[in-house]
Formats: C-alpha cells, structure tokens, sequence
C-alpha cells in the first residue's frame, strides 16, 4: 500500500459471538472494554461467507484464532494461540483437523452482514457462528442469497449429558429492494478489504517462504477476522437454501 493508497481496516462496527450455555448474542465494545449483551429479534442481511478457527486453549489458558478463508479445500489455514509460544498449526483444513481439535479449536463459520436495526441506519457486522449455532446456521430454512435472516427471540434448548446448551432459531423475512441496494453497496466495501487482507496473508506466506531454516519463524499477527468439509461458499449456500420456499413474511417494521 501506497501514502495516498493506506491499508485497509477492517469495516466491521461489531463482532458478535454466540453464548449457548446463556442464549444470548453478545460483542465486545472497546471504549467500554466490556461485552455487551444484543436485544432479539435481529435482522440482516448476508453479504459473504467464510471459515476459520476459533476456541480456547485449557492447556495454555488463551483463545485459539486464525486467518479468514473461502475455500477449505484450496487455501491454507494459519491457526495460533494468543499466547506466545503455544502451538502453530498450518495446512489446509483436511489434514490438520484432527489438529485442530486437539487443542481446542472449533470450526467456525465467519458471517459477514449487513445488520438492518428498527430504527437507525444499517451497519456492517460480522457472526461468528460455531457448535450448535453453525449446525443451525447449516440446517437453516431461509434463502440467505433473497431473504432477510432473523435471529428470533426463542431458542432451542438441547442436552449433551448433563450440559444443557441452547441452539439459535434462525427465520426468514422478504427483503426490500432498498435493502438490497444498500447491501451490495456495503459489499463493495467490504470486498476491497478482504481483498487487501488476503494479499496481506499471502505475502506472509512468501516471507515466510524466504526465512532461513535456523531462524525464528514467522509470527502472525491476530486479527478481529474470523467453508464447510472442503465445499464452496455456493456450495454450501446452494446446499442449505435447498428446496427452501420462497415465501416469507414482510419485515416488522
């Protein structure tokens, strides 16, 4: 990047995880250094998909992150502790799993989204789903690609053993032709960074590539950034919008 041509940040206002032992949808606000729960119902829109890596480490008592990718079968993941000196996992997604899973690491799905609030202007956000919330994210009854997405204010409440967990209930609502418009505007955005942030990764690789055997190796940095056994984006929006119906409510406002 250039002086008159700087690096692109992240445009995300809010990243937001889920807590299935509370049922609740919660983001980190940094001027008050604290999470702060979301109200329900939420709404919005998808803009793009992605895969990456997330947990916590009971071994090194830190979280587990990696880089953001969109195809699992073609493109290397770079999985780290936020502890120096943990583990580094690097490969693509099929042979280093089991990994993964070692250490703490979940498959997480990165949702990019337009999030459209009842009153206010629409905001770009990102979900980070895993566990329960990512297999009803798969098995969910809504055409992500033409429908709005809401987050309903009911869960489902399951049992694993003793563990009581609760799964999001995902609905689908028409979207407005407005809302469409300020999507893809907001996706042109977001696409210039994800561009940037990727041509970031693999110059890291290339550096990387370079480094001398008896040297140090390369450290990655972590990111607020966060493609499902080995398919394509299309491939699972494809496969999860299957024999879905078109037909959904108007918005509630």
């Amino acid at each position: 990047m250039s002086i008159s041509n700087p690096s692109l940040k992240n445009p995300c206002g809010k990243f937001i995880d889920f807590k299935s032992d509370k049922g609740i949808f919660v983001y980190y606000d940094k001027e008050k250094e604290e999470q702060v729960e979301l109200s329900l119902p939420l709404y919005f829109v998808v803009l793009d998909e992605l895969s990456a890596i997330s947990g916590y480490s009971k071994k090194h008592d830190c979280g587990i992150y990696s880089n953001e990718i969109h195809f699992l079968k073609d493109e290397v993941l770079k999985v780290r502790t936020f502890k120096k000196g943990g583990p580094s996992i690097v490969g693509l997604y099929d042979a280093i799993k089991d990994s993964i899973k070692a250490i703490g690491g979940k498959y997480t799905k990165s949702v990019y989204a337009m999030m459209i609030p009842t009153e206010g202007v629409p905001e770009l956000v990102n979900f980070r789903f895993r566990g329960a919330a990512f297999s009803a994210w798969l098995d969910k009854k809504v055409n992500s690609s033409r429908q709005v997405v809401c987050i309903a204010d009911e869960f489902i409440e399951e049992h694993n053993g003793k563990t009581v967990y609760n799964v999001p209930v995902f609905k689908a609502f028409n979207m407005k032709p407005e809302y469409r418009d300020m999507a893809v505007e907001m996706d042109k955005e977001l696409q210039a960074f994800l561009k940037s942030y990727k041509s970031k990764q693999t110059e890291k690789e290339a550096v990387a590539a370079e480094v001398p055997v008896e040297t140090e190796p390369v450290t990655f940095a972590p990111t607020n950034n966060w493609q499902s056994g080995g398919r394509s984006v299309s491939d699972v929006k494809e496969a999860a919008t299957a024999n879905v119906p078109d037909g959904a409510d108007d918005l509630p406002f």
